[in-house]
């Protein structure tokens, strides 16, 4: 008799498992390349508390963009690329962590039309955690960093989100994972300093700075130096991130409309030659030896491709050859 009530509530447990509604997670729908995805996979599995982080940078994503997919797509990557960077043991569990979590997280202010630096409200709030955090022994590295606040009250720059996401990014950050939960003091204040150290690998930016303030070296103002190990893979991820063959090399690639769009390019040589300077340069800003050997990597993937779309033999340079780009000459 047990044998059978045994059974009988064996059978209706399975049936009970096979009507029960599976839960999708919040990245489900969306696309990520294999090699990336078994990585998330794996860090998720190891950190399952990331969830809710990634459950919130979708969320995110959606409320402020009308076709989220490449900026999900953008933070996925960054995430899956720091925990494949970070399994050498540089980083303890905990801070491996905390870098996954900055990735995910770095651009969430971007998107944001209220994140800007000309709004009164949202510079006291800054003002306060970069005081908070220089207090804390954080920016030693970057002695300018926050010294003139009329750099950052330029609509020029404090109004444009994309030169200071990372700063407002910081102050959102604190906000969402004091909600999220999970996270000490310590560690939310480690994530911030992250964030707003991670975007200094773009030099164009740190010209578009100075070219809004009207004088050299004013992005020492807005942009602090990674100082740290956390703060560094957050960066490099970032970095790497952008050396993606797909991003780079097709027409209609991101790169080359960036081309188009913001540099002016006329025709594919041109596309190709700016996209080719722009990433000669930024191959050199990675800060850690896993991010320099991916940046190799993938550079020796695109750069014979940007050469054949410069109308260029292989092997020639085209910086000997074609000179700087036009809109980079000064």
């Amino acid at each position: 008799m047990n044998r059978i009530c045994s059974k009988f509530f064996a059978a209706v447990t399975v049936s009970f498992m096979a009507a029960a509604p599976t839960f999708a997670a919040s990245q489900d729908p969306y696309f990520l390349p294999d090699e990336f995805l078994a990585a998330e996979t794996e860090y998720l599995e190891t950190y399952p508390e990331l969830q809710k982080v990634m459950d919130v940078m979708i969320d995110t994503s959606k409320q402020q963009l009308d076709n989220p997919e490449q900026e999900i797509l953008h933070n996925r990557v960054c995430a899956a690329l720091v925990y494949q960077m970070t399994g050498n043991g540089e980083l303890s569990a905990n801070d491996r962590r905390l870098a996954l979590a900055g990735d995910l997280l770095h651009n969430i202010a971007k998107e944001d039309p209220e994140a800007v630096l000309t709004d009164p409200a949202q510079m006291s709030r800054a003002d306060a955690l970069i005081t908070q955090l220089q207090q804390a022994g954080h920016f030693s590295q970057s002695p300018k960093f926050w010294t003139d606040t009329s750099v950052l009250a330029n609509p020029g720059i404090g109004k444009t989100r994309s030169l200071v996401h990372h700063v407002t990014g910081a102050l959102t950050v604190g906000d969402l994972l004091e909600e999220i939960g999970g996270f000490t003091p310590e560690d939310i204040q480690k994530v911030q300093v992250a964030v707003a150290q991670h975007s200094t690998g773009y030099w164009y930016f740190r010209n578009s700075i100075d070219d809004a303030a009207e004088r050299d070296g004013a992005w020492e103002v807005v942009f602090p130096e990674p100082d740290n190990d956390i703060a560094k893979y957050v960066h490099d991820a970032d970095l790497i991130s952008q050396f993606v063959p797909e991003s780079v090399i097709p027409d209609g690639a991101k790169w080359r409309v960036l081309a188009k769009n913001r540099w002016g390019a006329t025709n594919p040589q041109e596309e190709g030659h700016i996209v080719y300077y722009v990433f000669m340069r930024l191959f050199d800003e990675a800060k850690t030896e896993a991010g320099r050997e991916l940046a190799l990597e993938r550079w020796e993937q695109i750069a014979p491709a940007l050469v054949e779309l410069m109308g260029l033999q292989p092997g020639q340079d085209p910086i000997k050859e074609l000179g700087v780009p036009a809109v980079f000459a000064k």
